[in-house]
């Protein structure tokens, strides 16, 4: 990111935050020159929540764009980059009738069953005047294709995984000892029915089922309804829940089946191109972004979203199958498919300047 800011001299380059009581986050390294915080503090969340709540959140945001659009150093910027759907509607506010290009980055498709209904309409005004938009998967550019601009430019750009290419890659285990999920607990995110499926799979073996992540956006009732359901299932004593874990890669090369169970189409799944990028041996539910990186038999194995025999069936058939579980390993080393974190800076600095030079 700091190079990514820093290599561009032909256009301006700060980052903007809003006060929260999470400071600076992934922008923590940055240098004090490059940091502004302009505005009035934003509530977490509240977009999916009460009536209130969700009034509050967009009188915030009003206050919020203005605030911005007041500041003398945004006043200089040349692009703005809108990197959560809540910036984009203050960054909508902030730059309207001026000469500062928007650039939308998407995250999350622009459909009512991801984000809601209102912020399906908020996201419209905001691709309506965007010069560019940036989406995670082609899956969720085409979501919002309707509302972007003609002249805008578009890019997909996976998300960074913390794939730097500087880690060897782990070899496979003769037998599978460990399934895991990476993801933060979430009821369509599939860990229940990764439960179901592990269960049915592995009902009189050794093997263990570990999750990690941590429940988020008040699912804390759901955490708790997972390990009731692991009691139930009688695997609790061969179920980890290890929370939120900082480095995921250690973790990754102890499993010998990686899974990714969403039960709705997934934006991207970053869990999962870091499974891509570790060269486990995966099983990916065959909907949304997913499809665009997994090829069903050869880097990874599709199964129906939210279908727990069908995930069943293939957790089973990659334990049973040691040929085809050597096969995906060597595919994904061979192919090395997810991009490192340095490509993914230099493509966007590339569209940042592209958009940058459009009149």
């Amino acid at each position: 990111m700091r190079r990514l800011l820093e290599g561009k001299p032909a256009w301006n380059a700060t980052v903007f935050l809003p006060p929260t009581a999470g400071g600076r986050g992934a922008y923590m390294s940055l240098p004090d020159t490059m940091i502004e915080i302009v505005g009035v503090p934003q509530q977490a969340g509240a977009i999916s929540g009460s009536l209130a709540a969700k009034i509050g959140m967009l009188a915030g945001v009003v206050r919020q764009g203005f605030a911005l659009r007041r500041s003398k150093c945004f006043r200089e910027q040349q692009v703005v980059h809108a990197n959560t759907s809540r910036a984009a509607l203050i960054a909508t506010l902030a730059t309207a009738f001026s000469r500062r290009r928007l650039v939308v980055h998407l995250r999350d498709a622009v459909e009512p069953e991801a984000i809601g209904g209102v912020a399906v309409r908020a996201m419209s005004l905001a691709l309506k005047q965007a010069h560019g938009v940036i989406a995670n998967s082609d899956y969720t550019l085409q979501t919002a294709a309707r509302w972007i601009r003609d002249d805008a430019v578009t890019a997909v750009i996976p998300s960074s995984v913390g794939h730097r290419g500087d880690r060897p890659i782990a070899p496979l285990r003769e037998a599978v000892s460990t399934v895991g999920m990476l993801a933060r607990l979430a009821p369509w995110k599939g860990q229940a029915e990764v439960l179901q499926a592990f269960a049915a799979a592995f009902a009189d073996s050794d093997v263990r089922l570990q999750f990690a992540g941590s429940a988020a956006f008040g699912e804390e009732v759901f955490a708790r309804e997972l390990q009731e359901l692991a009691k139930t299932l009688g695997i609790d004593d061969r179920v980890d829940f290890l929370g939120h874990v900082g480095d995921v890669w250690p973790l990754l090369e102890q499993w010998d089946i990686c899974v990714h169970a969403s039960t709705r189409p997934e934006p991207m799944g970053q869990n999962l191109l870091q499974y891509l990028a570790a060269a486990r041996p995966t099983i990916a539910a065959a909907a949304g972004g997913p499809l665009e990186w997994v090829r069903h038999g050869e880097t990874g194995v599709l199964t129906k979203p939210g279908d727990v025999s069908s995930l069943a069936q293939a957790m089973r058939r990659v334990a049973d199958e040691p040929d085809l579980r050597a096969r995906l390993h060597a595919n994904l080393r061979a192919e090395q498919p997810v991009p490192r974190d340095s490509e993914i800076s230099e493509r966007y600095a590339d569209f940042f300047a592209r958009v940058a030079s459009t009149r």
